[in-house]
């Protein structure tokens, strides 16, 4: 799993990655500080499953991906097989790019997690 969330910060402008469990628990990352992964695993996973929560519940379906934007970056979410890819970016990348490359990502997770 190390080598999918590596593969994404060779996008310009991709900060750092990680594979979250929805429990919170970090699978992999490629962020300096665990303390920063820990942080942003449990995020991701609160947020992401009360979205998809809400999205359920107003009809619209189950949540596919987010898009966070900060003053200074994005952090991007998609569910990939149960866990949570997490893609954190500068202010000014290509986010259609980014998702291309977290889909294949997923895809790849999908190859290695067994059903």
């Amino acid at each position: 799993m190390r080598h999918i969330v590596e593969d994404l910060i060779r996008v310009e402008g991709v900060i750092g990655s990680l594979l979250v469990g929805r429990d919170g628990l970090v699978i992999a990352s490629t962020l300096i500080e665990d303390e920063d992964a820990e942080v942003l695993g449990a995020m991701s996973a609160a947020v992401f499953g009360e979205i998809d929560k809400a999205t359920k519940r107003i009809g619209i379906g189950t949540l596919v991906d987010a898009i966070i934007d900060a003053k200074d970056g994005s952090i991007l979410l998609l569910e990939a097989r149960d866990v949570i890819l997490a893609v954190v970016t500068q202010r000014m990348v290509n986010l259609g790019l980014v998702k291309i490359e977290m889909r294949r990502a997923a895809k790849n997770i999908s190859k290695a997690v067994p059903i």
